[in-house]
C-alpha cells in the first residue's frame, strides 16, 4: 500500500464519532444524561440552601460556608478518592457518591417538608452531599476513557465538560423558581432524584474491561498521581493550564451581577448572561473531536485559551448588553474547547493505573482555583470595575495559552527528573 494511502488509513482510523453518535451510544449515552441530570440537580440545592440558610440567618458568612463546604469536600477527598478510584470499580464508585448524595439531598428535603431545618442541619447535610460528589468527581472523570474507544476519547470529554456547563445554564434558573413556587423541600427532593437517575444509569452499563497500561514507577499510595506527574512535563503544564482557565472563566458568575447593573439590567439579564456562556460551550462541543484532528492536540487547547481571553475582552470593552452576550458566548466556546483538549490530552497519555489519582490532581486545580478566583474577581470589581476584573481573566486566558504552547521550556529540575527516569518516564 502506498505511503499516502496508509497515512490516509490511519488518520481515518483515529476519527471518532460524532457526538449525537455517542449520545446514542448504550454506554455513553446513560452517563452524559445522568451527569446532566445530577449536575443540574445539584444547583437545584445549591440556589435552595444558600436562599433558605440565609433566610434564616440573614449572614453573607453562612451562605459562603454552604459554597465552602460544597467545593471543599472535594478538595479534602480528592487524593484519597484518587487512589481508590485506580484500584476499585469506577463505576461503582461514582454509584456508592451519588447515593450518598441522594440520602443527603432526600433528609434535607424531608427536613424542609416538616419545616425542621436550622443553619446546622442544612451546613451538615450539604456537607455529607459534598463528599458525595467528591467520590464522584475524580471516578467519573477516569471513567471517561473506559467508556468510549480512543478515538472517541476527546469528543466523549467535551460532551462531558458540557453537562456541567448546560447544568449551570439551567440549574440556577429553574431551582430559584422551584423555590419560589414550591418550597426548598421541592428542590431539595429534585436533586435527590436527579443523583437516583444518574446512580440508576450507571448501575445498568456493564463496562469493557478498562487496559492495564504500564504501572508507574514510584510511590502508588495516596499521592502517587504526584510523583507520577512531576515526572511528567506534560502534565504539570496541563495542570498549571487548567487552573488558569478555572480563573479565567470565572468571572462570568461573579462580575455577572456588576455588568448587568452597569447596563441597566437587573436579576434577568444576569441569567441571561450566564446561559449564554452555557449555549457557547453547546455551540462548539460537537466539534472539539474535529478540532483536535485538524488543529492537533495541544493547539487546540491554545486556541481555546485565545478564544476565552478573546471573548473576555470583548465583555471587558462592551458598551452594551448585546455585545456583552457576544464576548460571553466566545468566552463559553473558548472555555469549553480549551477544557476538553486539555483534558483528552492528560487522558490519553496516562496510565490507567494511576488515572484515578491524576484525575483527582485535575478537580483539586480546577475547583481549588474557583473560590480564590471568585474573591480575586469580586475584589477586582467591586474596587476598580468589571472592565478591569474581565481584562485581568484574559490575561489568566493568555497565560494558559503560553503555558500550552510547544515552544515553552521545561523547568530544570523537570528536565533533570526526566533525564534521571530514563525514556519511561515519557
Amino acid at each position: 500500500m502506498p505511503q499516502a494511502d496508509r497515512t490516509a488509513t490511519a488518520a481515518t482510523a483515529e476519527v471518532g464519532r460524532s457526538a449525537a453518535a455517542l449520545l446514542r451510544d448504550r454506554r455513553f449515552g446513560p452517563y452524559f444524561f445522568g451527569s446532566l441530570a445530577s449536575n443540574t440537580g445539584t444547583w437545584f440545592q445549591n440556589v435552595a440552601a444558600i436562599l433558605t440558610i440565609y433566610a434564616l440567618t440573614r449572614s453573607a458568612f453562612m451562605v459562603g460556608l454552604v459554597t465552602a463546604l460544597q467545593f471543599g469536600m472535594q478538595l479534602v477527598l480528592a487524593p484519597v478518592i484518587g487512589a481508590v478510584a485506580d484500584r476499585a470499580d469506577r463505576r461503582l464508585l461514582i454509584v456508592v457518591g451519588q447515593t450518598l448524595g441522594g440520602l443527603a439531598a432526600a433528609v434535607l428535603a424531608m427536613l424542609a417538608f416538616l419545616d425542621q431545618l436550622n443553619p446546622w442541619l442544612i451546613l451538615a447535610f450539604v456537607g455529607l452531599s459534598g463528599v458525595g460528589q467528591a467520590i464522584t468527581g475524580p471516578s467519573a472523570q477516569a471513567l471517561v476513557p473506559n467508556i468510549v474507544g480512543r478515538a472517541d476519547v476527546a469528543q466523549a470529554i467535551a460532551l462531558h465538560s458540557l453537562t456541567f456547563n448546560l447544568s449551570r445554564a439551567i440549574g440556577p434558573v429553574v431551582g430559584a423558581a422551584t423555590y419560589t413556587l414550591a418550597g426548598a423541600g421541592t428542590a431539595f427532593a429534585v436533586n435527590a432524584g436527579s443523583f437516583l437517575v444518574f446512580a440508576l444509569a450507571l448501575a445498568r452499563v456493564r463496562l469493557p474491561r478498562p487496559e492495564g497500561g504500564v504501572r508507574p514507577r514510584g510511590r502508588l499510595g495516596v499521592f502517587g498521581g504526584v510523583a507520577y506527574v512531576r515526572d511528567r512535563p506534560d502534565l504539570v503544564r496541563c495542570l498549571v493550564a487548567v487552573a488558569l482557565i478555572g480563573l479565567a472563566m470565572e468571572p462570568i458568575n461573579t462580575l455577572s451581577p456588576l455588568f448587568a447593573e452597569r447596563f441597566g439590567g437587573g436579576d434577568v439579564l444576569v441569567g441571561i448572561f450566564i446561559t449564554c456562556f452555557g449555549v457557547g460551550s453547546a455551540l462548539i462541543a460537537s466539534w472539539v473531536g474535529r478540532l483536535r484532528l485538524v488543529v492537533g492536540s495541544g493547539r487546540t487547547g491554545a486556541l481555546g485559551v485565545l478564544a476565552l481571553g478573546a471573548g473576555m475582552t470583548v465583555l471587558a470593552v462592551s458598551s452594551g448588553p448585546v455585545m456583552a452576550v457576544v464576548g460571553i458566548a466566545v468566552a463559553g466556546a473558548g472555555y469549553l474547547l480549551a477544557v476538553s483538549d486539555v483534558n483528552a490530552t492528560m487522558q490519553q497519555g496516562l496510565a490507567d493505573a494511576v488515572r484515578g489519582r491524576v484525575m483527582a490532581l485535575w478537580s483539586m486545580c480546577f475547583l481549588g482555583i474557583r473560590p480564590f478566583a471568585a474573591m480575586l474577581h469580586g475584589w477586582l470589581g467591586d474596587t476598580f470595575s468589571a472592565p478591569v476584573a474581565a481584562f485581568v481573566a484574559a490575561v489568566a486566558a493568555v497565560a494558559a495559552a503560553v503555558v500550552l504552547s510547544d515552544r515553552l521550556p521545561a523547568p530544570g529540575w523537570l528536565r533533570s527528573r526526566r533525564k534521571a527516569a530514563g525514556p519511561d518516564a515519557e
